[in-house]
């Protein structure tokens, strides 16, 4: 329904012109948040056209501050989207791009797994860092 809002929205004429296709477009809407807690990182979530809408469609998380080893992994609330591969993470990102089904309230998150090397696992390295998803 709120698609269908969107598309005869884009089909107004104003002033008696047609708006063109890129103005009328709506645009994905992009949130992040940051931390310097352990690791200096920002996530950044971007949620698909409509204000209201809280589909994910791009997440992404980058470190500016040294890691470890280890991986990270971005999620959301049905579990994880996708993890990185393993390697130190210094001034580089980790993304993901595709759709999500998102709710108002949807925590949308990264966390840094630290390798322990030896083969005995991995820890947490950084806690999770949340985008809300929420109308504006």
């Amino acid at each position: 329904m709120k698609r269908m809002a969107a598309a005869m929205a884009a089909g107004i004429v104003l002033a008696g012109t047609a708006a063109s296709a890129a103005e009328a477009a709506p645009q994905n809407r992009r949130v992040c948040q940051s931390t310097t807690l352990f690791v200096s990182h920002t996530v950044c979530v971007d949620f698909q056209n409509d204000v209201f809408d809280a589909d994910v469609v791009r997440m992404e998380v980058r470190a500016s501050t040294s890691t470890g080893m280890g991986h990270w992994e971005l999620y959301g609330p049905r579990g994880t989207i996708k993890n990185s591969l393993d390697g130190e993470w210094k001034n580089r990102t980790h993304d993901w791009s595709g759709w999500q089904d998102g709710a108002n309230g949807d925590l949308w998150c990264a966390v840094f797994w630290k390798d322990m090397g030896g083969g005995s696992g991995y820890i947490r390295g950084t806690q999770p860092l949340c985008v809300k998803a929420g109308g504006i």
